[in-house]
């Protein structure tokens, strides 16, 4: 009777100071979203009416020449999710039911939500706003949005390519931290490189990241707060 309650004496200390850090770390999580997402409105707004059109008509003329605009999109298309959501899936599987290390299998878990997540959100809002792609407006003068549209030629906001790699780059960054570098660089090429081609305005691009970043670091928070581990 005695141990039992000296257990749950020396235990209480811990337990409560990890529901600390977890409720701060949420109102740390809860600040950033406040104060960055009037930011990024106000930068969406401003965009759409100043340099969103003025940057894509530049993009147009000097990336027109075939083979750069080629090498361009093979570059953009690196942010295409299927091919990482059915690794995700695939490693997920393996080492949680194969060779069974628990580690691997979070951080393949970890992932696979963060892409999927990031990418739902993503296409919900692509909807919502219906927004012509910068191809509509070299065709056909048309800038603006339909709202409530679903089409190719009307789903450019926010860039679901962006939301991909960037929400691949920060999941590996948190995975392995050291070649944070790399993840940035590739992200910041692949993201770039959607407005290069003119499948994207620039504020598609920088919605679309900002998603993927908001989605993984609540993926993150929610995966610590249940004791699921991605790092050693």
């Amino acid at each position: 009777m005695n141990t039992d309650n000296h257990t749950s004496t020396t235990q209480t200390p811990e337990y409560m100071n990890n529901n600390t850090q977890h409720q701060t770390s949420i109102n740390r999580a809860a600040r950033i979203l406040l104060i960055s997402f009037p930011i990024v409105v106000l930068f969406c707004v401003i965009g759409y009416f100043a340099f969103d059109l003025t940057i894509a008509k530049y993009c147009n003329s000097i990336f027109s020449n075939y083979k750069i605009r080629r090498i361009l999109k093979d570059i953009s298309n690196l942010g295409i999710a299927t091919f990482y959501l059915i690794c995700s899936a695939v490693l997920f599987m393996f080492f949680r039911f194969i060779r069974k290390k628990e580690i691997w299998s979070n951080r393949a878990l970890f992932v696979f939500l963060s892409i999927s997540l990031s990418g739902m959100l993503v296409l919900i809002t692509k909807f919502i706003f219906g927004r012509y792609r910068p191809k509509m407006f070299f065709k056909e003068q048309i800038y603006g949005f339909e709202f409530f549209q679903l089409q190719g030629k009307i789903t450019s906001f926010p860039s679901g390519h962006a939301s991909t790699i960037v929400a691949l780059m920060l999941s590996l960054y948190f995975i392995s931290p050291k070649y944070r570098v790399i993840y940035f660089i590739i992200a910041f090429v692949i993201v770039i490189s959607r407005v290069f081609v003119c499948h994207h305005y620039l504020t598609d691009v920088v919605v679309g990241s900002y998603v993927a970043v908001i989605t993984t670091l609540c993926i993150k928070q929610f995966l610590d707060k249940s004791g699921i581990a991605i790092q050693e």
